[in-house]
């Protein structure tokens, strides 16, 4: 592997360069609290150039929804209180109709993500 630079590969990242393979292999070996140093300092840099400038200012979210269209498992992790068997009698499985009513329920909600 080729000796990279920490500080160049640091400015590389912050002005937006793409990296190589050594690259990435060099910030596979760092120190995490190097790399969410290097991550947060990226992040606001991406903030403080999006929304006219006022990135650090905005905050975004989504509308979406998890379904879960069945709680059958045959798994049986031992963490799990979720899964029942096709023998418990609160066990389902959802229908398409079903699943089209959560949809749309979804997008009546502004909803753009499952």
């Amino acid at each position: 592997m080729v000796s990279v630079n920490r500080d160049a590969l640091t400015e590389r990242i912050l002005v937006g360069e793409r990296i190589s393979t050594d690259d990435a292999l060099e910030l596979y070996g760092w120190p995490l609290e190097e790399l969410g140093v290097l991550a947060s300092a990226k992040r606001d840099l991406a903030k403080a150039k999006s929304y006219g400038g006022r990135g650090r200012e905005i905050v975004t979210y989504i509308v979406d929804r998890n379904i879960n269209y069945t709680n059958v498992c045959n798994v049986y992790c031992k963490f799990c209180a979720f899964y029942r068997t096709e023998r418990d009698e609160d066990h389902y499985v959802l229908s398409f109709e079903q699943i089209d009513q959560k949809l749309d329920e979804l997008s009546a909600a502004g909803g753009v993500q499952i």
